[in-house]
């Protein structure tokens, strides 16, 4: 039950603060109405993972990644960006299969990946792996954070 209570003021609060910040100025109406359809839309996410029965796991690993590692991530795979745009002749594309951890969700794991501007998260073949494409062979820190890359072209 405090799950449940936990993860539907989560959902609550992001759909929430998203519908603030998409609106210009907020009256009073508009928040009761973001409160009202941010609680509506949590019991319906709810429901819906409840329904895909997906269990959301290896939080401790997500959190130590966006706290720690997403930044110098960010900071990295912008640079890598800006030195392959700079660049005259093109560098070979990198796919790698990236086989996480054990406890690393696949979910949280490839949106960490997708957030640095070089790398690009384009499948996930199993509960348990990411197909990557980059700018650069071997990944970043956040990257070996999460799993181990192998070379796939």
């Amino acid at each position: 039950m405090r799950g449940a209570v936990t993860e539907v003021a989560l959902w609550s609060g992001v759909l929430v603060i998203m519908t603030v910040m998409l609106i210009s100025s907020v009256s009073p109406v508009e928040l009761v109405v973001a409160a009202v359809t941010g609680v509506g839309g949590a019991l319906c996410a709810r429901r819906v993972r409840l329904a895909a029965q997906v269990s959301v796991t290896g939080w401790r690993g997500a959190c130590r990644a966006v706290l720690l590692l997403l930044p110098f991530a960010l900071l990295r795979g912008c640079s890598v960006l800006l030195r392959s745009l700079g660049r005259r002749r093109e560098a070979p594309d990198v796919w790698q299969l990236v086989r996480l951890h054990d406890g690393t969700d696949a979910g949280w794991a490839g949106v960490l990946t997708a957030a640095s501007p070089d790398t690009c998260v384009v499948d996930s073949p199993s509960s348990g792996e990411l197909l990557v494409h980059a700018f650069h062979e071997g990944g970043g820190p956040l990257q070996r954070a999460l799993g181990d890359s192998g070379e796939v072209r």
